[in-house]
């Protein structure tokens, strides 16, 4: 039997924390044995007082010693909030600042170990906050800049979060970020009804025997793929052969087959920096007419603005194309792509070979050209029933049911946010059907129309009907004169949400990080001061405090 008695958050190494675990089963075993003949009962405090000394720790080692203070860690603080709390701090904490503080997880990081790894040089991509989006990239581009000379507390060994261990191929982990696993697209089934004005889908990814494991509240990593149209359209705008042969990492490949896996959204500073070098190479050979250099001196500016942030590869080749830039230059200076995050919608109870999403199909226009989501577009479009995909999963960190099935559930998700939740329900349904004592679950769910936009209705009135939902209240901003919100029928049902959380019960928040989050969290503390009599910063503090004991967890993006 595994022992896990010393909590991840204390202050021990992997090694210690393990070799503590070890010590305490041993220990525990044996009292247990003794005290079964004997009847008697031990307390952990009663082993604890058997542990010999530890290399390496004071006599203070066991006591938890505090964290970090980050004021700036708080998604509810505005940009220019959190950087004046950070201003003065070593480098790395200023750019820790300039992210969006939800430690989603989609950048491959956590807050703060993203910005360490941009501050030593591991990571050069500065676009990975999805939620910060472009005000983010823009800080971080700015200090980047700023970072010589600059006082850092960290060294090049910055760690990424390591993702779960899930099955186990010799020595190596299998259906990790680091090495996914093949599975098998069956189908994706779209949730709007004909009038919507959104594309959604369900998802559903056949397993296999791929040996992959999931856990309630955790998501799955998608590895995407680029569509065929956009790379011809990109070698076309580069004047390049899309069959050229190109070189990664001392192998050759084809140029379409490598540009599959490259991200096409964002303009990388190197890219810009080797089109200025092709073209000081023809200026050169060709005697720097005028256009030439008018051109080189825009690509300066261009590199130092905004735009940098809003072009595409495309659209930047459509307009600097003409310089040169080879097939080889493209795979030298674009980024791999990086792998989407998406809540799994599926309880591995229920469905053992497979995992379920709930993917929104993403298109914009700018500046006239459509620009579709890589991996949603894929889901919607691309992908036949058969296809091989790479995923791993994504450890939820704390965003899981309780371990108690009979401690109650508040759960808030709108749009494509309910996909945890019905990954929620379904687990409580099926410890329901081993126990009759299960808490109670309360969804407050939230799109544009009933008529259209009621995603997972069938399934989620069936569990109304079954009492598995205690209460179900809906949003449906575009049904009626004034557009209503999941926040707003959260304080039309302030006093009861209050009384279910003073009765102990989780809270749980999925959704778009920019605005739903933050005006949920808000919500939160009005309703928490005017229904507990709290001031608005006691209020902070009880929610502060139900985040700490896992009673307040969210899965935002």
């Amino acid at each position: 039997m595994r022992y896990d008695i010393v909590p991840e958050s204390a202050p021990f190494s992997p090694e210690q924390r393990a070799w503590l675990n070890g010590f305490f089963a041993g220990v525990l075993g044996s009292l247990d044995a003794e005290n079964t003949r004997s009847g008697s009962a031990v307390s952990l405090a009663a082993a604890a007082a058997m542990l010999p000394p530890l290399s390496g720790f004071s006599d203070q080692a066991l006591e938890c010693a505090p964290e970090e203070e980050f004021p700036w860690h708080d998604s509810t603080l505005s940009t220019a909030d959190r950087m004046a709390l950070a201003e003065g701090k070593p480098i790395e904490r200023q750019m820790m600042a300039a992210m969006a503080q939800l430690d989603c997880g989609t950048c491959g990081y956590l807050c703060k170990t993203y910005a360490e790894a941009i501050a030593t040089g591991k990571e050069k991509c500065l676009t990975l906050c999805t939620p910060g989006g472009s005000d983010t990239a823009k800080l971080l581009r700015t200090l980047f800049k700023q970072r010589e000379g600059k006082a850092s507390v960290t060294d090049a060994k910055v760690q990424q979060p390591a993702p779960p261990i899930t099955r186990e191929n010799g020595n190596r982990q299998i259906g990790t970020r680091e090495s996914p696993v093949q599975v098998q697209f069956v189908s994706s089934e779209r949730l709007n009804g004909p009038q919507s004005a959104k594309d959604t889908r369900h998802v559903r990814i056949d397993l296999g025997d791929s040996g992959l494991r999931y856990s309630v509240g955790d998501a799955l990593g998608v590895l995407p793929t680029n569509c065929d149209q956009l790379i011809d359209a990109i070698c076309q705008a580069a004047k390049v052969d899309p069959r050229a042969a190109v070189s990664v990492e001392g192998t050759e490949f084809l140029l379409t087959d490598v540009l599959k896996r490259r991200c096409l959204r964002s303009v990388t500073p190197e890219l810009c920096e080797r089109a200025r070098e092709r073209l000081q190479q023809r200026s050169q050979s060709s005697g720097e007419p005028v256009e030439q250099v008018q051109l080189a001196q825009y690509l300066v500016t261009f590199t130092d603005s905004d735009l940098l942030d809003e072009y595409d590869v495309h659209e930047f080749l459509l307009q600097f194309g003409a310089v040169g830039v080879s097939a080889q230059d493209l795979i030298d200076t674009l980024t791999p792509l990086r792998p989407r995050l998406y809540s799994i919608a599926s309880s591995q109870c229920v469905h053992d070979r497979e995992v379920h999403l709930t993917v929104g199909r993403v298109e914009s226009e700018l500046r006239g050209r459509v620009r579709k989501g890589v991996a949603s577009t894929m889901f919607a479009e691309r992908l036949e029933p058969g296809a091989r995909l790479q995923v791993f999963v994504q450890p939820n960190h704390g965003f899981t049911i309780p371990a108690d099935p009979t401690v109650a559930t508040i759960m808030v998700g709108p749009g494509t946010g309910i996909a945890p939740f019905i990954a929620f329900l379904q687990q409580r349904e099926f410890e329901r059907s081993k126990q009759h004592n299960c808490g109670e679950n309360w969804l407050f769910f939230g799109d544009q129309t009933r008529v259209s936009d009621f995603l997972y209705e069938e399934q989620l009135t069936a569990w109304l009907e079954t009492d598995l939902l205690s209460r179900l209240d809906l949003a449906f901003s575009r049904d009626g004169c004034e557009k209503v919100y999941v926040q707003d029928r959260m304080h039309e049902q302030g006093a009861e949400l209050f009384r279910w959380l003073e009765a102990g019960s989780h809270l749980y928040v999925c959704g778009d990080a920019q605005r739903m989050a933050r005006d949920v969290e808000q919500s939160l503390l009005e309703i928490i001061a005017l229904h507990g009599g709290h001031s608005m910063h006691a209020a902070k503090d009880y929610l502060k405090s139900l985040r700490q004991c896992r009673r307040y967890a969210t899965d935002v993006y």
